[in-house]
């Protein structure tokens, strides 16, 4: 369902000359095709993943890489694109490995899901870049192969009654939510290309920031006295990125008001 929210997206943004460019790109270099296909894979393997995990007993596991793979991200980006980091961001760096690694202590849950969660979204990041699969066009390129996989399965392996009864039942949650992850995945992977790697990975804490916000605040959750700790830190490293980010646009207004 996020595959005609994209569509949308590319009309609404007029980009249709990008998604074209990608078809020229095939039809000059045919092994292109598979760089789409295996950008698509990689992405595919981290959805299921995530969709799986909670549903199999393994969201403690999984939970742990998403808490690992902004660090990663950041130790790709000094690595593979010789990345700085200012101050603030080292600061932020060094709250959020700690906090993480108490986080890997409390819980022990390292795991095969926590390695393909931490390695498996800078490879692709990476790997986007090094194709220049960017911006809209890339988002179309790999939900359009995700939605063939699906339709596919279906044909396959799924029961079209519950598919007719789903869509009739939940006709306009599950729209509504391809919606929403269209454009959510726009939005992540326009960022992943505007931003440092490092960067874009720190702020990888925001989201289950958020989420921890809204558990607590719509779902009445309680986070557990062990982790109130190692949370804290990483919450700390998210301030510091925020106050970096309100210098930075202080000074920003100061040089303009000079000019």
């Amino acid at each position: 369902m996020s595959f005609p929210a994209i569509m949308l997206l590319v009309f609404a943004e007029r980009q249709w000359a990008s998604v074209t460019e990608l078809f020229k790109r095939i039809v000059q270099k045919p092994l292109f095709l598979f760089a789409l296909i295996f950008s698509a894979l990689l992405l595919s393997i981290q959805m299921l993943i995530f969709v799986w995990a909670p549903l199999s007993g393994r969201a403690l596991s999984t939970s742990l890489g998403y808490f690992m793979l902004p660090l990663t991200m950041v130790v790709c980006g000094r690595i593979f694109y010789k990345e700085r980091f200012s101050f603030l961001q080292k600061i932020a760096v060094a709250l959020a490995f700690v906090g993480v690694a108490l986080e890997v202590y409390i819980t022990g849950a390292f795991s095969w899901e926590t390695i393909v969660i931490t390695l498996g979204y800078p490879i692709y990041f990476m790997f986007r870049r090094r194709m220049s699969i960017d911006g809209i066009a890339g988002t179309f390129s790999d939900f359009f192969f995700l939605a063939l996989g699906c339709l596919i399965y279906f044909i396959v392996q799924y029961d079209t009654q519950k598919i007719i009864d789903d869509v009739v039942n939940f006709h306009v949650y599950i729209p509504l939510l391809g919606i929403i992850t269209a454009i959510a995945f726009a939005a992540y992977f326009s960022a992943s290309r505007l931003l440092p790697l490092g960067l874009f990975g720190l702020l990888g804490y925001v989201e289950p920031i958020l989420l921890a916000i809204v558990s607590i605040v719509f779902l009445h959750e309680t986070i557990q006295p062990e982790h109130i700790v190692s949370y804290g830190l990483i919450w700390g490293a998210v301030c510091v990125l925020v106050l970096e980010g309100l210098v930075y646009t202080i000074r920003n207004f100061k040089r303009k008001r000079i000019k």
